[in-house]
């Protein structure tokens, strides 16, 4: 008994130190795309959204936009929208991460709400590569999949412009002299960039 006494604050205390904030938050889903939620004129602001387990069946909540995941999107959006991820469509219904857990429900968007994919959210943008990601990451690609010659790794301080949009991979254009093809989610999903 004495023996539990002594090991259980140990114990306790190494899953409050690996729980609590040790590891970085994680990179945010990406979806299909992105709702953009804004208000409507003559309703309350934030707008409240109608949450279902599947188009229009077994109501799930009714929730607040702003207490859903947003999509932390590096550049400015207008006061009064916020940034959703969209993991399906299905019909006129779009399925949003609706909890930090990464938890998806139905909802039945306004047509004030534009849904934009990722395609015609990147292209033509600035952007770079978060901090932290794994060593590959930071390698800018030829078409055929060999590394641009004479090209350091990328930075996280350093910007490029996408060209286009392919799956998860994007054509960047650098100091408007290189082209090459970096990831822009992981396999998982995740972001590994950052607009600006």
């Amino acid at each position: 008994m004495a023996l539990i006494r002594t090991i259980l604050p140990v114990i306790c205390v190494a899953l409050f130190v690996a729980v609590s904030g040790a590891a970085s938050p994680p990179r945010p889903d990406t979806g299909i795309g992105v709702l953009l939620v804004c208000a409507v004129p003559g309703e309350p602001t934030p707008p409240q959204l109608i949450l279902y387990g599947e188009p229009g069946i077994g109501r799930i909540a009714e929730k607040s936009a702003a207490t859903l995941p947003h999509l932390p999107l590096s550049f400015k959006i207008p006061s009064g929208e916020f940034p959703l991820v969209v993991t399906a469509r299905k019909g006129g219904w779009l399925k949003v991460i609706h909890d930090d857990a990464g938890r998806a429900a139905w909802l039945k968007p306004r047509r004030a709400w534009p849904f934009v994919s990722w395609d015609e959210l990147l292209k033509g943008r600035e952007a770079r590569l978060l901090r932290g990601l794994k060593k590959p990451f930071y390698l800018l690609w030829g078409s055929g999949g060999d590394m641009v010659p004479d090209l350091e790794p990328l930075t996280p301080e350093r910007s490029f412009r996408i060209v286009s949009v392919d799956g998860d991979r994007i054509q960047v254009l650098l100091d408007l002299a290189v082209v090459g093809w970096l990831r822009w989610r992981d396999e998982d999903g995740r972001l590994l960039i950052a607009l600006e």
